[in-house]
């Protein structure tokens, strides 16, 4: 590389040399990375070396090394409330083998340094992405030549041999990291004080000043101060980007909002990771007023969108994709990722959430995704068309549609001041509305707006098509009166339409919620018990180290997957205990729960003795579990099992369930249709084959199998309480090889409830009726084939003609744990006999119950219920002795 370039950075275009501009020259001092250039290293990951041999060499500018060192937090009780902190993976790609076995490589030990890994070959629909931003403090860049110098020190004295080590030492200075930017919210955010600097705040009425209100309204615009560190650093990223990509290729800015904290606020470093995507204006101006009280629970960042920045909608989501992940990678993996998107803001959360893994959960405030059926497409293009003198009263004018101005005044009052002082502070919390209303026309200018539409029809047909795909827990915040889009008419078609969204529509609510003053929004999250301060697993989440090769360089390295992947074997999180309550409480669990009044019971290992409750079985987290048992009529099992254990042991059972049941069809990956489905795999359901329970099983998880499936679940007329299970034992090889524990265990009373009158046979016999059946089974989709004891009967989904009659009591048996040795799974006939050892338990579990229970004295539904009332339905009936 020629003396005097640097290499400039754009991750949609080629590298190319540059003359550097003098203000960012590095200085004379060694101030290089020569790292090996067989392949480009800003598109494939590397592990530095200590002597790079001298090839092709590139060099990594300094400047797009982070700073260190920042500022700490600082404290202002006169600005918030301190408030006390509240408690609080993907699918592996593993290919299975021909009988369930699966070969996978083993990830190196150790992280490495890794680099831009997005490809370089220009993107026709992507318009152009930003560099790396520079680092700053306040929003000034800095070159940060001394964290530099220490990364070449560690380098330096990192063994020869030692990628991994050498690779840990770079690792502590992520190549981006979101630079931190001064907010002077103190003085916007502060309520009224009686601070002696502030006589007029008594007079009334307001005294005017009448050339400063016309030159607010009608003058130059300017940026308020609490944006123009912002602005400032879209400049120097401007300045220092225009000569490699051209002008107005800012691009989106990932930033650290630093303003004061409240006294004893816990380190910003062990909260959750909160970024905030803005709307239309792109700076975050509508949600400023939260960031004081939401820092208290989470560690905030912002997305800063330039007014001059061109990037289509795509490329705004790819950018952000790559530096949310770069910003995610260093942490703790037990922090969870929320991603706030508001409005235009919440169509880029729901399209990243489906790109980036990491993110746990979505908060949506008004999202922008029913814009094509809003005035906006017709009537937008008309207004940056409007006469500058005109456009100048736009924001002005259009305030009381895009929010509540008297809400947004009432920040300034307080309830506990007389009513004549309340009415003084509105008024001039009206009057301090106009500059933030001004600002509006820095920050989209006509060009900008007529852009921004633009970018709200692309976000709204990309996200709108994909909508059951996002997969993460998402809260959505529709105000009733929002005059901008339909968002209270929208809430029911997203809630309904996302697998796990719930909607709450805000009374008397406009659209720019985030800026009312009777808006609290932490307070939101924790009445909908939506804050988790860490993620709670089904197993541990580790950062994924980058694996390394002699013949290609390292990948990427990637943050810690969240837990997200609902409907794959991949890590979950488990729901929190108001998300259990509220499925609980649904009509149809509650009510069978309270019809049925389950007993559980487990089988101690030493002494053989049944006894009251599921202590006795293993503790979560002990390894491998799977539960092997049988479906009773109609599968009305799992729900009440999956529950139980929530409730009393907080272990998820991962259920592995028919296709059908999850909504699935034979051209359907996942179930974005049914509700009941929806509902199986939050509650960590998956689809039942081989591979996904290898996965669980290889995982450490706790795993639940029907071995008899649907064809046990629709039993015929006389096969009551009947196994009906395959006549391989695939399950228990599998779980041999892997050490899992087995533990069978028995249920009944299900099949008591009814009458069977008419079964599969009977009606498949009726003229007339049995096309109309196989019609109906036509495209839909199987587990499994010929695996049953009658190989001729192959799965079906007709259900049986049953008469209801008293529910009767439901009873659960778990056996006592059967440990496995891994050298057993390649003796086919030791894992035969392992096999009918299993079933031979899940039988004898069926005898005990159904002899037992006939001395439980409220076996029957109206005692049952009687005991249960008298004691207000806080205590459950007692059943027979042990």
């Amino acid at each position: 590389m020629r003396p005097g370039f640097h290499q400039a950075h754009c991750p949609q275009r080629p590298l190319r040399g540059l003359p550097l501009h003098s203000p960012l020259r590095p200085p004379a001092c060694p101030f290089q990375w020569a790292v090996p250039g067989a392949r480009n290293p800003l598109t494939h990951g590397f592990p530095l070396s200590a002597t790079p041999p001298h090839l092709d060499v590139h060099v990594l500018e300094a400047s797009e090394a982070p700073v260190r060192g920042a500022a700490p937090d600082t404290y202002d009780a006169d600005v918030v409330e301190a408030l006390v902190p509240g408690n609080g993976d993907s699918e592996d790609n593993i290919v299975p083998g021909e009988e369930g076995e699966q070969e996978h490589e083993e990830a190196i030990p150790g992280a490495t340094l890794q680099c831009e890994v997005k490809s370089v070959r220009p993107r026709e629909d992507s318009g152009t992405v930003a560099p790396l931003p520079l680092p700053t403090i306040g929003g000034a860049a800095t070159s940060s030549a001394a964290p530099v110098a220490e990364r070449e020190a560690a380098m330096a004295t990192a063994p020869r041999d030692g990628v991994a080590a050498t690779a840990a030492a770079a690792a502590q200075w992520p190549l981006r990291q979101a630079p931190e930017v001064d907010l002077p919210l103190a003085a916007l955010v502060g309520r009224r004080t009686s601070d002696s600097s502030q006589p007029s705040r008594h007079l009334f009425p307001p005294p005017l000043d009448l050339q400063r209100l016309s030159d607010t309204l009608l003058g130059e615009p300017t940026i308020g101060p609490v944006f123009n560190n912002l602005f400032e650093l879209s400049r120097t990223r401007q300045t220092a980007g225009s000569a490699s990509t051209g002008p107005g290729a800012a691009g989106p800015l990932l930033y650290r909002p630093r303003f004061p904290r409240g006294p004893g606020s816990p380190p910003a470093s062990s909260l959750p990771l909160l970024v905030y995507l803005p709307g239309i204006d792109g700076t975050g101006l509508a949600a400023y007023r939260q960031f004081p009280r939401l820092s208290t629970r989470f560690d905030l960042r912002g997305v800063f969108l330039p007014p001059e920045d061109r990037t289509p909608f795509h490329g705004l989501v790819e950018s952000l994709a790559q530096q949310i992940e770069d910003e995610v990678a260093p942490l703790d993996p037990s922090r969870p990722v929320y991603l706030l998107g508001e409005s235009f803001g919440g169509l880029m959360a729901l399209e990243l959430a489906q790109r980036v893994s990491c993110v746990d959960r979505l908060i949506l405030v008004n999202p922008a995704t029913s814009f094509d059926r809003s005035p906006w497409p017709t009537l937008g293009p008309m207004l940056p068309a409007l006469p500058p003198d005109l456009y100048r009263l736009l924001p002005v004018a259009l305030s009381p549609i895009l929010s509540n101005p008297l809400s947004m005044a009432a920040w300034n009052t307080s309830k506990t001041d007389p009513l004549p002082q309340q009415a003084v502070d509105l008024l001039y919390g009206l009057l301090d509305l106009l500059p933030e209303l001004s600002s509006l026309r820095v920050v989209l200018p006509p060009d900008t707006l007529s852009w921004r539409l633009q970018l709200l029809q692309q976000g709204a047909e990309a996200v709108n098509a994909s909508l059951g795909k996002v997969r993460q827990r998402t809260l959505l915040l529709a105000g009733e009166w929002d005059l901008v889009i339909p968002s209270a008419a929208e809430a029911p078609r997203l809630e309904a339409a996302m697998p796990r969204c719930r909607a709450r529509v805000l009374p008397r609510g406009s659209h720019a919620l985030l800026q009312e003053a009777a808006v609290d929004l932490m307070q939101l999250l924790q009445d909908e018990d939506f804050y988790v301060s860490r993620r709670r697993l089904t197993r541990p989440n580790n950062t994924p180290a980058a694996a390394t090769s002699s013949a290609a360089p390292a990948a990427r390295l990637k943050p810690a997957p969240g837990g997200a992947g609902f409907g794959t074997p991949g890590s979950l999180e488990l729901p929190t205990p108001g998300e259990l309550r509220r499925v609980a409480d649904t009509p149809g669990l509650t009510a069978l729960r309270r019809l049925v009044s389950p007993v559980f019971l487990s089988t101690d290992a030493a002494s053989g003795r049944v006894q009251l409750g599921l202590d006795a079985l293993p503790p979560p987290g002990s390894g491998p579990v799977l539960f092997v048992g049988n479906h009773q009529l109609f599968a009305p099992d799992m729900p009440l099992m999956v529950e139980e254990f929530l409730r009393t042991r907080g272990q998820l059972l991962r259920g592995l369930a028919h296709p059908m049941a999850l909504g699935m069809t034979e051209n359907a990956a996942v179930s974005e249709g049914s509700s009941s489905g929806r509902v199986l795999e939050t509650f960590g359901a998956v689809p039942v084959n081989g591979r996904n329970l290898y996965q669980l099983l290889q995982g450490g998880e706790a795993a639940l199998l029907y071995p008899g499936g649907i064809r046990e679940a629709l039993k015929l007329r006389n096969e009551q309480y009947a196994l009906i299970w395959p006549r391989r034992a695939e399950f228990v090889r599998m779980a041999c090889r892997l050490g899992a524990t087995l533990i069978p265990f028995a249920a009944v009373g299900a099949e008591d409830c009814v009458e069977l009158l008419l079964d599969r046979e009977d009606m498949m016999a009726v003229p007339g009726l049995r096309e109309l059946l196989r019609r109906q089974q036509e495209g839909i989709v199987m587990a499994r084939r010929g695996v049953t004891v009658s190989e001729e009967v192959e799965e079906s989904f007709i259900l049986p003609l049953v008469i209801p009659k008293a529910p009767a009591r439901f009873y659960y048996l778990f056996g006592a744990p059967i440990r496995t040795d891994p050298r057993v799974a390649e003796d086919r006939d030791a894992v035969s006999q392992l096999y009918s050892q299993v079933r031979s338990e899940v039988e004898g579990c069926l005898g005990y119950l159904m002899r037992r229970r006939d001395k439980d004295p409220y076996k029957d539904l109206l005692p049952r219920l009687l005991y249960e009332a008298s004691w207000g339905g806080k205590r459950q009936a007692p059943t027979f002795s042990l």
